[in-house]
């Protein structure tokens, strides 16, 4: 089932995305690790929202990003 890794509302602002987990095609589980972002010297890490592959990403580490943001799909 496809899904898109969306960044949550963490509360402040600027986000910046600090590193990808996983590799384009790579396998995914419902709630693994993929994504961690820096807030204001803390990281928060972002889950996957479905079992699938990781077709695409929209957001490459050091970009900064905003809240509902779409920062790769699952397929």
């Amino acid at each position: 089932m496809p899904g898109d890794i969306v960044l949550p509302e963490l509360g402040a602002n600027p986000v910046w995305l600090s590193i990808w987990f996983a590799d384009l095609g790579d396998e995914v589980y419902e709630g693994d690790r993929l994504v961690e972002v820096l807030v204001r010297g803390a990281t928060f890490d972002v889950a996957a929202p479905a079992t699938g592959r990781l077709k695409e990403k929209r957001a490459l580490p050091n970009d900064r990003l905003e809240t509902g943001q779409v920062l790769g799909v699952v397929e």
